[in-house]
């Protein structure tokens, strides 16, 4: 981590925040800047949205959040704590990360057994891993304890990956591209349980998405990321009704906003829906459906 006259600190503001990302920049053994002068928080028991194509810097981000990368100017800090190489193990306790590939995470024969692996890891006893892990697997819905995992469906492995995570009990879940390979119902299941984490167990998540519709419909706060730097970030029916910012940083309109204005809500000062329900409770109030 760089001095702190070695950059120059976020703008003032987010005091409550529990991560602190204060314009951090990391290059690649390659020469590669994966993320610049980048400045991100997250706040309790909230679900933020990274959006941006791929390339834009998110992976490279959420890597810093938990300590799995360090910067090379700037610093990150998770619950007022620096990372740094000391306190690496302290920093994973408080913040899980599930991969984009969850194959990547799943390795032993059972499922059991693979949830029950960070547990055991962390130094607990085998019962206390077991009490976990059970837990953890009943949070998500998993009921296929003994099978091998690889021969559970994408879906599952992707819910038995964010089980893993959940058996250390962590305070902050951040999760990468949860649902790009499901068919929509995983995928509506894994976006279910990203809600429910936050709703009923206070874990604050960040997902990295190019999915802006999910966006839409999933997060508290929007950030979009581009050229490894977060560009603009607020409230949904701010940040996916900006079609001019959206196209600038490469994504499209969620489909909501797409027909939002095709249908001229905008021009009767309609208020802004996230969802296609909302949407179509909308036209009903105005009059373009029964």
């Amino acid at each position: 981590m760089a001095s702190d006259d070695a950059y120059v600190k976020c703008p003032p503001g987010g005091e409550d925040s529990i991560v602190h990302v204060d314009c951090v920049s990391h290059r690649y053994p390659d020469g590669t800047e994966g993320i610049h002068n980048m400045c991100f928080r997250v706040f309790a028991k909230e679900i933020v949205a990274l959006c941006g194509p791929n390339g834009s810097g998110k992976s490279t981000l959420i890597e810093h959040i938990n300590g799995l990368m360090l910067p090379d100017v700037g610093r990150v800090r998770v619950f007022g704590l620096d990372i740094d190489r000391r306190n690496l193990s302290e920093i994973r306790k408080m913040v899980g990360l599930v991969f984009q590939d969850a194959d990547s995470q799943l390795f032993s024969p059972t499922v059991l057994e693979d949830v029950m692996f960070g547990p055991l890891n962390l130094g607990m006893s085998v019962d206390e891993a077991r009490r976990r892990a059970e837990w953890a697997l009943g949070v998500v819905g998993i009921k296929e304890v003994n099978k091998i995992p690889h021969y559970l469906s994408g879906g599952q492995q992707r819910l038995v990956a964010i089980a893993g995570v959940l058996a250390m009990e962590p305070r902050i879940l951040v999760v990468d591209e949860p649902t790009g390979d499901l068919d929509p119902s995983n995928a509506l299941r894994i976006e279910a349980l990203l809600r429910s984490l936050r709703d009923e167990h206070g874990i604050s998540v960040v997902v990295a998405l190019h999915d802006m519709d999910m966006a839409a419909r999933l997060a508290d706060r929007i950030c979009i990321v581009q050229g490894g730097t977060v560009v603009a970030e607020g409230k949904p029916e701010d940040i996916l009704y900006d079609e001019e910012l959206l196209r600038s940083a490469g994504l499209e309109l969620p489909a909501v906003a797409r027909l939002y204005f095709d249908l001229g809500l905008d021009k009767r000062g309609a208020r802004r829906p996230l969802s296609l329900r909302d949407l179509v409770s909308l036209m009903r109030e105005h009059g373009l459906v029964r």
